[in-house]
């Protein structure tokens, strides 16, 4: 296993098969604040409420695990930003590393985007590519910096 970095006393991040390094930074505060629980209010993680497990979903099954916690770091999120004196838990930031990992400057190649929306093979359409959801990952796609 690899550990990637020093999340919090000896905690580290694995950063799963799938490991890559990102090409850009995309923005954390506006994955903390606004994708993350989106991700979760989709049910992408511990099933999506509708009899679906989290045996089939991101909590268990992919290299893009999400990790279920609570309370979501968002709950302190200040007008769509994360205060200087918050810190993510290494659960959030592990979220943000691997769904970073999933994104691309151009949304209609990103990963987050296109496998839930169905238009990239996918276990089920959890949002439609014309929706808010949709438009929230359009809109984290242009909020980068480069490495």
């Amino acid at each position: 296993m690899l550990a990637l970095a020093a999340i919090s006393c000896n905690e580290t991040v694995d950063p799963g098969e799938d490991f890559s390094v990102a090409d850009v930074i995309f923005d954390a505060n506006f994955f903390y604040c606004r994708v993350e629980p989106m991700i979760f209010e989709q049910g992408c993680g511990a099933g999506n409420g509708s009899g679906e497990s989290s045996a089939s979903c991101h909590h268990t099954q992919t290299s893009f695990r999400v990790v279920d916690y609570s309370p979501l770091f968002a709950d302190n999120c200040e007008g769509g930003v994360v205060p200087v004196s918050g810190s993510p838990p290494g659960e959030a930031q592990q979220n943000y590393q691997r769904a970073q990992a999933k994104m691309n400057r151009d949304p209609g190649k990103a990963l987050l985007l296109i496998k839930p929306t169905g238009v990239a093979t996918h276990p089920r359409t959890v949002f439609d590519n014309d929706s808010p959801e949709a438009d929230l990952i359009r809109e984290w796609a242009t909020q980068y910096a480069t490495q």
